[in-house]
């Protein structure tokens, strides 16, 4: 698997792999067609600040993540059906906080706590030292969501761009 920044030519398969987390996401309607949504991925494509991991043998997209460098944060975080489970999530989260600034706290917003869908995700967070820090905010389309934060202030810094 490769993790590489986003291309224009990966935001058809971002676009399928939204519709497909519209549910866990808690979408009100398909996510990959949101007008909103598509804007985002441009955007973060345009600034390279959108992650991908490609399979080295279909080529398949099998995940996205999207930060923001400006506001130090993951800002979207998704890996298909097909590749959960492998290894995805941890790759692309590892790389995409390594773009980010480690001499300030790196925060996402993320599931509550008890939405069952959400606890892999909330699990990942942990693995990687993110701490809820705050609960009980309200998210997009009036859902709770809560903000977990880490410091990594005291990691080893540089290396390869590739994991």
């Amino acid at each position: 698997m490769l993790i590489r920044f986003a291309a224009e030519k990966d935001l058809p398969a971002w676009y399928a792999l939204a519709t497909e987390v519209s549910p866990i996401f808690r979408h009100p309607a398909d996510m990959g067609t949101d007008p909103e949504f598509i804007a985002y991925a441009k955007s973060k494509v345009s600034k390279y600040e959108a992650l991908t991991a490609v399979d080295y043998m279909s080529g398949d997209n099998l995940g996205f993540i999207g930060f923001s460098r400006t506001y130090n944060r993951i800002t979207w975080f998704g890996v298909s059906g097909k590749g959960r489970g492998k290894g995805v999530g941890s790759r692309l989260l590892k790389t995409a906080l390594r773009q980010l600034d480690h001499t300030k706290p790196i925060t996402v917003e993320t599931y509550p706590e008890g939405y069952e869908p959400g606890i892999p995700a909330k699990n990942l967070y942990r693995k990687y030292g993110f701490v809820e820090t705050e609960s009980n905010l309200i998210g997009p389309h009036d859902l709770p969501i809560c903000r977990m934060t880490v410091d990594l202030s005291s990691e080893k810094r540089g290396g390869s761009f590739h994991y």
